[in-house]
């Protein structure tokens, strides 16, 4: 079953293995069909819609947009450069991989700045990419793993499923396509999560466009024959059969119920108001 939803055959958060025909069927599925989908707004290109989840009162979110100047490929790139990505993520502390299942699987680590009164954020996800002749597609699910266990000072957030699907416009530049189900958990309201969500990922996928604009440059000076995301057999990732890990099914519930993610003493205080009420 899917996070909140109907019946597909997904990762579910916490399940480690290679991803399959099914799994990037699915995601693209959820690109291309916009059955229970609404729009949020439109502006400038970029499309954004919520879908609401079963269960789960985090919402789903969707966002279609055309970049002009961008190639698919320097855009699927800049999605895969840690080392890059702290020169345009101000936001981030630490990004960097674990460990590999395969050649298209593996298993990283990410923390990240947040706003006060919020407490800093992170996250340990399993990723998962395919390029196809005619797309590339990339996409995420949080796991949990024995050497990064929940940190002092950060809540552990939860991706149930982040991702992009990058095609060619025909031109010069690129359609991109942008899902996310996730859940930052603490003491953030979900409707607060919501909102801030439709307004904050355009924003987001617009700075990367502005850093995939700069990448050839930067790549040319910054070691630019590595590419182990294209080129495999330059990962210097150890390989680790995904049955020697942990399955834990972390959360223990849908997004939306009570946070029963140890964040190791890391407590927000109450956020109040909602204008949905």
């Amino acid at each position: 079953m899917a996070e909140g939803g109907g019946a597909c055959s997904f990762f579910r958060v916490g399940e480690i293995r290679p991803a399959n025909d099914s799994d990037f069927n699915y995601f693209r599925s959820l690109v291309n069909d916009f059955s229970g989908w609404r729009k949020n707004h439109e502006k400038n290109g970029v499309r954004v819609y919520s879908k609401e989840m079963g269960k789960a009162s985090v919402k789903m979110m969707k966002v279609h947009a055309e970049f002009k100047e961008v190639l698919p490929g320097t855009f699927y790139d800049v999605i895969h450069d840690a080392k890059y990505r702290k020169t345009w993520d101000e936001n981030v502390i630490e990004d960097h991989d674990i460990c590999a299942l395969d050649d298209n699987n593996d298993i990283g680590y990410y923390s990240m700045n947040c706003p006060a009164p919020l407490k800093n954020r992170d996250l340990v996800n399993q990723r998962s990419w395919r390029v196809t002749e005619n797309e590339y597609i990339v996409f995420n699910h949080s796991v949990a793993h024995e050497q990064y266990p929940p940190r002092k000072n950060f809540i552990r957030a939860v991706s149930y499923m982040t991702g992009f699907l990058i095609k060619s416009n025909g031109n010069v530049g690129c359609d991109v396509s942008y899902i996310s189900h996730s859940d930052l958990r603490g003491q953030v309201p979900k409707w607060t999560m919501n909102l801030g969500v439709t307004k904050l990922v355009p924003k987001v996928l617009k700075k990367i466009e502005e850093a995939a604009k700069k990448y050839p440059q930067w790549k040319e000076n910054n070691d630019p024959a590595f590419k182990p995301w294209i080129f495999p057999e330059q990962s210097k990732l150890p390989r680790v059969d995904a049955k020697t890990l942990s399955q834990t099914p972390m959360p223990l519930g849908p997004a939306g119920e009570e946070d029963d993610i140890d964040t190791n003493g890391s407590v927000e205080g109450p956020m109040e108001g909602n204008p949905e009420a």
